[in-house]
């Protein structure tokens, strides 16, 4: 589009100033006419070959310098993935490290402690071996909740909806919280298995979330869908935080993370005694 206007620009300058000066020249010689015509559409094609030569050629470097430009920023932004995605994996071993060192740890060392009491004191031994049993079921349901948090669920057999679902439950279960799951404009089976399974870690991370920070009593969680645009929202009425403190919490990272895989946009909206309101959407025809 460029070098099509210069070149109109020049090529209407060049009609008009070159016809001006031709007739102050030949003062009606129709035979010096002629020849200033040739002379003028082949000096006319000369200057526009170098003139399209040298603009070409500066539209040319210049898309260079920009796709230059644009493969560094891909790199830079490559490079910072990976490492927030190692930064990650290196925060959730720390988290298994630490439910497993204060949670399980803790646990198989008291039964420890049991079994010697009960082979050192015979009275006592039906009394310690029945709490022994009591701390291993514990440690057994506990080593199940953190397996259950990392192994993937079974969207594929049971659903992404589901599967939110039985999460909502099961954290119902251990806590004094109301969650409630609203799913009526939305159809799962558009979704790839990687989109639901992201879909999914975002709805898990942000209720752990909930559950260590916010103190809430209500959680809302839907999943609608506008023609190709999904969006998930979650609500809840907790004390509330600054966004712009947490931003670099490994937790929300992960969560844009996950979303910026698939071309999505993540928002947060909280303020400190207002609750939290977290939506993330992504367009399903560019997975």
């Amino acid at each position: 589009m460029q070098l099509a206007l210069i070149f109109l620009l020049f090529g209407t300058l060049w009609i008009i100033l070159t016809d001006v000066l031709t007739v102050s020249l030949a003062k009606n010689n129709l035979g010096f006419i002629t020849k200033i015509q040739i002379y003028k559409g082949v000096l006319f094609m000369v200057i526009s070959a170098i003139l399209i030569f040298i603009v070409s050629k500066k539209i040319l470097l210049k898309q260079y310098q920009l796709q230059e430009q644009l493969n560094k920023e891909r790199l830079l932004y490559k490079n910072e993935l990976a490492i927030e995605v190692f930064n990650a994996q290196e925060y959730e071993r720390q988290k298994i490290g630490e439910e497993l060192h204060d949670n399980v740890n803790q646990m198989l060392g008291v039964v420890k402690l049991y079994v010697e009491h009960a082979q050192m004191n015979p009275p006592a031994r039906e009394e310690m071996l029945r709490r022994s049993s009591e701390y291993l079921k514990e440690t057994i349901d506990e080593i199940r909740k953190l397996s259950g948090a990392l192994v993937s669920p079974p969207l594929d057999d049971i659903g992404l909806v589901a599967s939110i679902s039985e999460l909502s439950h099961a954290i119902v279960k251990i806590r004094k919280m109301e969650i409630t799951v609203r799913t009526a404009a939305f159809e799962e089976s558009k979704l790839s298995v990687n989109q639901k399974l992201m879909l999914y870690r975002i709805t898990q991370e942000q209720l752990n979330n909930i559950l260590k920070h916010s103190q809430a009593a209500h959680v809302s969680i839907s999943l609608q869908q506008c023609d190709d645009t999904v969006t998930l929202k979650i609500e809840d009425d907790g004390v509330g935080f600054d966004p712009s403190a947490a931003t670099r919490g490994l937790g929300l990272k992960n969560m844009r993370h996950r979303l910026e895989l698939f071309n999505g946009r993540m928002n947060i909206d909280s303020s400190p005694q207002e609750g939290c309101r977290l939506q993330a959407s992504f367009n399903i025809i560019r997975a």
